[in-house]
């Protein structure tokens, strides 16, 4: 099969383990800014152990607005690889994405078009600009023959926006198993100061709705030997830093604002407990939250609010609580903290979950689903 795969961020563990599935071509953003989720770059173009091809897109900020430019490159990419099959990584709503498979669907009439989306709630596109998007995600649809999803709340959602159910198919974001595995963490325990104490985690952006003031006044109320580790930044950071010493927990909070991806996981396998607080808002609910299932191969316990779609993820194999409840957290961390044996007993289940559910996504599931894809019937054929 040929396969397409376009985005603006580079997804090259699923490119790489497609190859071995497909002819796979990537296109996708020589540079784009990605707002909270920092910025992308694409390699240089290479041809092994798949053809890469990027390009310049226009504006860089707000990614959803990018477009390739000038749309000559995404043309020639199209042409030479005549795809069988293509697929978006990203959501209906952007602007590239309607760019990238109206061409397609232009270019080469049988090629079945797909996404592989995140999104779990329907979007209210009125507004200032915000109607460009709306435009997009219904010219999109219109032609859309498949999607993969990271939730099932995102296969419902593409539902409600016309797309067959049976045409949607839930695909995990794979998460590394031979990067995200348990260790021995004691002498960075040490480092942190932390090494007598009961380490509560997060790791992630630092924004609103991931709760993470919920999370402080919860590790508040709870014994001086609770430490909390925060891992990461972003533009919610100074009204925490406020909060933290108005609670008087200063010293039972470390911040690390930037730690390099491959020390991710000691500091993960660090912690005796990771949280995920997120809260749900108007425009977004968890979508996925990648940091559980990491954890979760670290074999450390997870704790997650019930938005979107963390209990799905975690399963019967952590503990939930519902949004914004500080006392359901504060009675989750100690769960953990004083009953050893049922942490460990959990933080084996989550990481047996999470070997046989993330860990191999791609490399099954997704090309799987995409030998599905290539032989659907055609949505909305191009008229001869």
């Amino acid at each position: 099969m040929r396969l397409l795969v376009l985005g603006l961020a580079t997804p090259d563990s699923l490119c790489r383990d497609l190859a071995a599935h497909a002819e796979v071509t990537g296109f996708f953003a020589r540079y784009v800014n990605l707002g909270d989720f920092g910025t992308s770059r694409a390699p240089a173009d290479f041809d092994e152990p798949y053809r890469l091809r990027a390009a310049r897109v226009f504006p860089l900020s707000p990614y959803p607005y990018s477009r390739w430019f000038p749309s000559s490159a995404l043309r020639t990419v199209i042409r030479h690889a005549e795809p069988e099959v293509a697929l978006y990584v990203g959501e209906p709503s952007e602007l590239a994405a309607a760019q990238s498979l109206l061409m397609v669907r232009r270019l080469i009439p049988q090629a079945r078009l797909g996404v592989f989306v995140f999104e779990n709630i329907a979007r209210d596109w009125r507004g200032k600009l915000k109607w460009l998007r709306g435009r997009a995600e219904r010219a999109v649809l219109q032609h859309l023959d498949f999607a993969a999803c990271a939730s099932d709340g995102a296969v419902r959602t593409l539902a409600a926006l016309g797309l067959p159910i049976e045409r949607s198919r839930v695909i995990y974001p794979q998460v590394d198993s031979g990067v995200f595995r348990p260790a021995d963490t004691a002498s960075l325990r040490h480092e942190l100061n932390m090494t007598d104490d009961t380490v509560v985690g997060f790791c992630g952006r630092i924004v609103w709705e991931k709760g993470l003031d919920i999370l402080i006044r919860a590790v508040a109320q709870l014994p001086a030997h609770y430490k909390l580790l925060i891992i990461g930044s972003g533009r919610y950071l100074d009204a925490l830093r406020d909060l933290i010493p108005a609670l008087g927990i200063s010293e039972r909070v470390v911040h690390l604002p930037a730690v390099p991806a491959d020390e991710v996981p000691a500091h993960l396998c660090a912690m005796d407990m990771l949280v995920l607080p997120s809260r749900s808002i108007p425009t977004w609910q968890e979508q996925y939250g990648r940091v559980l299932p990491e954890a979760m191969l670290c074999g450390v316990p997870v704790i997650g609010s019930d938005s979107g779609a963390i209990p799905e993820v975690i399963a019967d194999t952590g503990l939930i609580f519902p949004e914004q409840d500080i006392e359901s957290l504060r009675e989750a961390i100690l769960r953990y903290g004083e009953d050893a044996p049922f942490r460990q007993a959990m933080a084996a289940a989550a990481h047996q979950r999470a070997h046989t559910t993330f860990a191999h996504t791609y490399a099954t599931e997704m090309p799987q689903w995409l030998d599905e894809a290539a032989r659907l019937p055609l949505r909305n054929p191009s008229p001869q």
